[in-house]
């Protein structure tokens, strides 16, 4: 049973990321990449929200016993491989998780438009905090 304190904080903290991220995606391409504020913010959310399903996926394995990841993409994986998610779903938040990663530390290296394009992937956030909510109740 995942200790529904914590995964509650985080998994406002993540609707709150996911709600202030969705004007973004849903102003269109032409508009992120004309500002770059609204980029170096879209950015920082979409890096914390990850984040946040990082650290839900890693307490959900660490309350479950689940075998331990290797690493952020693998937390996904592992969850599957314990039938606590989809195989498409772990797949998806892998990748979101490797996107992270760029964020954070190939920062030299962003692409503008593969991030605007990693918008697409809120739907996964979501349905993963979906999943993690029902392991609450």
């Amino acid at each position: 049973m995942v200790d529904p304190d914590r995964a509650s904080a985080r998994l406002e903290r993540l609707r709150d990321y996911l709600t202030r991220l969705e004007p973004v995606r849903a102003s269109g391409e032409d508009a992120y990449l004309a500002d770059p504020d609204l980029r170096a913010m879209t950015e920082r959310r979409l890096e914390l929200a990850i984040q946040i399903c990082i650290d839900l996926g890693t307490q959900l394995l660490m309350e479950t016993s689940a075998k331990a990841p290797e690493n952020y993409a693998d937390v996904f994986q592992k969850l599957a491989e314990a039938n606590l998610l989809p195989g498409d779903l772990a797949d998806h938040l892998s990748e979101a998780a490797r996107q992270r990663n760029v964020l954070v530390h190939l920062y030299l290296e962003i692409d503008d438009r593969k991030v605007f394009a990693s918008l697409e992937s809120l739907d996964d956030l979501r349905e993963f905090a979906k999943v993690v909510a029902s392991q609450i109740d």
